[in-house]
């Protein structure tokens, strides 16, 4: 049912609405560039914006949401530290979330644990090596406080997705922009 009602979706309409959220993603992430304390959240947040894409539009277009929305941030927030955590993890994972749990569900914890931690290893590296040469080591208890708050993430992101289809889809009337 889902296939037939994005096959009827013109895709002016597609980007169209793809660009809304990549404007809302730049505005959410503009407040975490402000907001320093926040910046995680934001980036975290944003990425809800591209699980609305999947819904909705689906196809190549949630590819180009975190694309778009990941270049616009670097270009135009004043700190670039949220447009790097979302680019650099955030922004692609709901797309890579979608296909990792078509596997068993054993493999699929495994495999999104691995991912996240080769993303905090990139981002550490990224830090150690362009930002600040004198840090030393990243803690332990750092990384395993990450892989909770990624796990409480994970179903964050499951509940949201279960409850925009189930209410918030309706509630805002999205179908309607659709018609």
């Amino acid at each position: 049912m889902n296939k037939n009602r994005q096959n009827k979706k013109s895709p002016a309409k597609n980007i169209a609405f793809s660009a809304i959220l990549c404007a809302l993603g730049v505005i959410i992430m503009f407040l975490g560039a402000v907001i320093e304390t926040i910046d995680i959240t934001m980036a975290a947040l944003a990425s809800f914006l591209v699980i609305v894409c999947i819904i909705e539009v689906g196809g190549y277009m949630p590819f180009l949401v975190f694309a778009t929305t990941s270049t616009l941030s670097m270009l135009l927030l004043p700190n670039k530290t949220v447009a790097v955590i979302y680019a650099m993890y955030f922004g692609f994972y709901p797309i890579l979330k979608k296909y990792l749990e078509r596997l068993p569900i054993i493999i699929s914890w495994i495999a999104k644990f691995v991912v996240f931690n080769m993303a905090i290893t990139i981002y550490y590296i990224f830090l150690k090596d362009v930002l600040f040469p004198d840090i030393n080591s990243i803690k332990l208890y750092l990384v395993l406080l990450l892989n909770v708050i990624f796990f409480t993430l994970d179903l964050a992101q499951t509940l949201f997705i279960t409850a925009y289809v189930r209410k918030f889809r309706n509630l805002l009337g999205i179908h309607r922009f659709f018609k």
